[in-house]
């Protein structure tokens, strides 16, 4: 028979993951606006906000299938729905954090693939912006040369 404080262990592990991808959905919907708004020091800041609570998760996940790992060792089983002698109110809940854990993640990765476009688009026009510069830049050093050209030219002929 599995052990109750087990089956509460993964469900704990799988709320704090929960937990976990609603503060990095919020951030991800932060780093939208800090595009958008072209706040790159604040984008940097999330950035590094969300790089922490991916570790967080990583550790969440790494215990979660520890556990899972004894458990399906322990009872001779490859899944949840293959459990015996268990709180089926358990069960439930820890297949609920999943789903809502899968919509979060599907959530996540749509709203990061927006970024991303978001992010390549205004690369691209920082590109047209600075070769637009450098045509610019290049056409004033041409009539300058132009300019300096002919004013010797107006020098050389009062002498």
């Amino acid at each position: 028979m599995v052990n109750p404080n087990e089956i509460e262990g993964l469900k704990k592990l799988l709320e704090a993951k929960n937990i976990l991808l609603d503060e990095f959905l919020n951030l991800t919907m932060l780093q939208q606006e800090a595009i958008l708004n072209e706040n790159y020091e604040f984008l940097a800041e999330i950035t590094e906000k969300k790089a922490q609570i991916i570790d967080k998760v990583n550790n969440v996940d790494d215990k979660f299938i520890e556990l899972f790992e004894k458990i399906k060792r322990d009872e001779n089983i490859n899944s949840f729905d293959e459990l015996k002698n268990v709180d089926k109110e358990q069960i439930i809940k820890i297949k609920n954090f999943t789903s809502s854990i899968m919509e979060k993640l599907k959530t996540i990765k749509e709203i990061d693939e927006k970024n991303a476009m978001l992010i390549n688009s205004k690369y691209e026009e920082l590109k047209r912006n600075i070769k637009k510069l450098k045509s610019n830049q290049e056409a004033i050093r041409d009539y300058s040369g132009y300019k300096a050209m002919k004013n010797q030219s107006i020098f050389d002929k009062k002498e």
